[in-house]
This record gives C-alpha cells, structure tokens and sequence, in this order.
C-alpha cells in the first residue's frame, strides 16, 4: 500500500514536497497537511486535493510517514505536543536546518525510524539538492523510499557521519545564495557599463545555467571544462587571474567555515 504522508507545517519546502509527489503521480488521498490557518487549510485542499487538518495529533495518528516542516526554534514544542501519538512503525523525517537527530529522536521518545535532510530551494522547481542522514532505526527500504521522496524535487545524497551535514549545509543547503550573490555582482558590473537590467539578467543567468549543465552532463574534469574556454592571453584568462589574485579559493572556503560554523551553533541551540 501507499504511504500515508503527513506533512506537519505547509511552508514554502512542504508545498515544493508534496507538488513534487504530486507531479509524480502520488496519490492525493494519501497526502496530508497541517496548520492552524483556516484560509491555508482551504487553499491548499481546493488547490492541491490533499487532506488539510489543523491538529497535527491528528494527522499523526493517520500517517505513515511524518515530514516534519516546522521551523527549527519550533520544533521541539510540536513534537512533544504530538509524541504521545507516535508509533513505532512509523518514520519520521526532518527538513528544519540545525536540528540533529539525537534532538528529534529525544522528543518524539519513541524508538522509531528518523531521517533528517537538508533541501534546498532549487527544490521549489524541481531542481533541488537535498542532503540525507538516518538513524540506526531507519531500514535500508525505508531509505529507499526517503531517495525517491526527494527524487520527486531533484537528487539527494546520503552521508554517513552527521557531522558531515554542516558541510552539506555549506556546500549544497546555502549555496544557492552564493551563486545569485555573484550573478549580482556581474549584473551590477555590466549596468555600470551601460548595459540594461534584463539583458544583463538573461546574460548571466544563463551563463551559470549553461555552466551548471556542463558540469552535470559532461563526464570531464572541472578544470578541464575551465580550461576548455581559458585561451592564451585571452579574455578569459585575464577574469580568471583577477580571481586568483583575489585569492578566490580562500574567499570561498572562508565563506564556507562561516557557514559551517553557524550551522554547528544551531545544532547546539537545538539540541535536547
């Protein structure tokens, strides 16, 4: 049978979820969602088809699976408010940023199977990256079943050592925000140079979509593909020094430490 799915919180990553199962051809009537707005609960039940509730106990009660897609300063006190209603065959998976596993699995008090994730927003289009850890309760086939949730908004890929989910964070979780930072910054050179807003936009954003591509679709090296356009005295090569001289890999790898490191505070300001 199907998997009942309750997703306890409809945000912006719960609705990218379940649109995602939905495209796939999920059924309708084995999707549930919670919140406590009676307009939100309307909306997404006429939009979407899916059962809306406004009491997550509830929702529990009738799921297979739980997602919860709470924020992390909020998700103890769901949790335990629900606990009560946990089951041991059930499975639980996390997409709140900081919150380790050892936290979930002490307030939901229940041996129970636990994954937590790390999606990001490229998610909301299909094209997401989403980081994955289980607990020792989680099966091989439930972990399966988690890759091919998440297969429904892009890709995923599993790590072994939680403490490897900072770096998830750094590199795949925050890193969208990288790249519109930079396509920020090369707009704002090409207006300074007299060209327009929408065709700067168009230029570089489909520069790193192109590059992104590549980087996917090719099977060669990133620096041969770098090499690859980098001619001799060339044009390329004069931006590309620039980077260098700039120190571009201890540029990112700072911004990245800083990443990591606030990812390990929350999961400290989380823990149980």
């Amino acid at each position: 049978m199907t998997p009942s799915i309750a997703f306890i919180g409809v945000g912006n990553m719960a609705r990218s979820i379940f649109s995602g199962l939905l495209a796939s051809g999920y059924p309708a009537n084995r999707i549930i969602g919670t919140s406590r707005t009676a307009e939100k609960r309307a909306h997404y039940a006429d939009e979407y088809g899916i059962t809306m509730l406004a009491d997550n106990q509830q929702a529990v009660q009738q799921a297979d699976v739980v997602v919860l897609c709470v924020k992390p300063a909020q998700m103890q006190s769901v949790i335990e408010a629900f606990a009560a209603q946990v089951r041991q065959d059930q499975l639980y998976i996390s997409v709140a940023a900081g919150v380790e596993i050892a936290a979930l699995s002490h307030w939901l008090n229940s041996p129970v199977a636990v994954v937590r994730s790390m999606p990001n927003t490229p998610s909301q289009i299909g094209a997401g990256m989403t980081g994955l850890i289980a607990n020792g309760k989680t099966t091989q086939l439930q972990k399966d079943w988690v890759t091919e949730l998440f297969a429904s908004i892009g890709d995923s890929v599993w790590v072994d050592d939680e403490i490897q989910m900072h770096t998830v964070t750094a590199l795949s979780g925050s890193a969208p925000a990288y790249f519109y930072r930079f396509v920020e910054a090369m707009m704002k050179s090409a207006k300074q140079q007299g060209l327009d807003e929408e065709s700067s936009r168009k230029l570089a954003s489909h520069a790193m979509l192109g590059a992104a591509r590549m980087v996917v679709e090719i099977d060669e090296p990133i620096a041969q593909l770098r090499q690859n356009i980098t001619s001799p005295n060339g044009t390329t090569e004069q931006a590309l020094l620039s980077f260098e001289a700039s120190n571009i890999d201890q540029v990112v790898a700072d911004a990245m430490t800083a990443c990591m490191d606030r990812s390990k505070v929350m999961a400290k300001d989380f823990s149980a």
